[in-house]
């Protein structure tokens, strides 16, 4: 194979109160992983696009009421649904707490790229997930988003005075606004080497033939 088949470009589309996100967060580190076991020396260049599932939301909603209203009596089925296949990939999913507005997550995301690069990204990614899944906290109160910068070795006090600003919030949307014309409806979204798209939280080996599909078309 062509050494410039050896790239992979994966650009990940993300909500981060999407549990689907953190369930594909999981297996898209996974298939990436696979990926350079059968490939040794591919270069795998990893980004995350900002999504909102609901842009108009608030602050501080209690996300059990919002999930019954939105969902009714399906919603201890789908609490069900979701606990169980989250555990299948090392996630305890957890369902009480606040929910808010998730503009701010997005902005600290990419705070942390443009302070500490991709492995500060990933630390506020894993971070925030975890939080609102595991921990049940309200990843749009400032405290949580700072502790997540904390988590990625981030400066707090920049980090708190950076989020308290509205630098940023237009660049976030304007990239929003790109994954929608780029399709997306839904996420997570897998856009591969700008020619291929996966839809939802599909399992690592269906995302390794999808990078294949990739390679052996470059």
């Amino acid at each position: 194979m062509a050494a410039t088949a050896r790239t992979l470009r994966v650009r990940v589309v993300i909500d981060t109160i999407c549990p689907w996100c953190y369930v594909g967060k999981r297996r898209i580190d996974k298939a990436i992983e696979l990926a350079k076991q059968k490939w040794p020396g591919l270069d795998v260049s990893l980004e995350y696009m900002p999504y909102q599932l609901d842009p108009g939301m608030g602050r501080g909603i209690d996300k059990l009421e919002m999930y019954q209203e939105k969902f009714g009596s399906r919603a201890s089925g789908i609490f069900e649904r979701l606990a169980a296949v989250g555990r299948e990939d090392g996630i305890e999913l957890k369902f009480g707490g606040k929910v808010s507005n998730t503009l701010d997550s997005h902005r600290l995301i990419d705070y942390a790229k443009l302070q500490g690069g991709s492995k500060a990204e990933n630390k506020v990614i894993v971070s925030l997930l975890r939080r609102y899944f595991e921990q049940e906290q309200d990843i749009g109160d400032i405290g949580t988003l700072v502790g997540a910068a904390t988590d990625a070795a981030l400066d707090p006090l920049a980090t708190k005075e950076y989020l308290l600003s509205t630098d940023g919030v237009e660049a976030i949307k304007a990239r929003i606004g790109q994954a929608k014309q780029l399709g997306v409806t839904g996420v997570p979204f897998y856009i591969i080497n700008d020619r291929f798209g996966v839809s939802g939280a599909e399992m690592p080996e269906t995302l390794l033939a999808a990078f294949e599909k990739a390679l052996d078309s470059a």
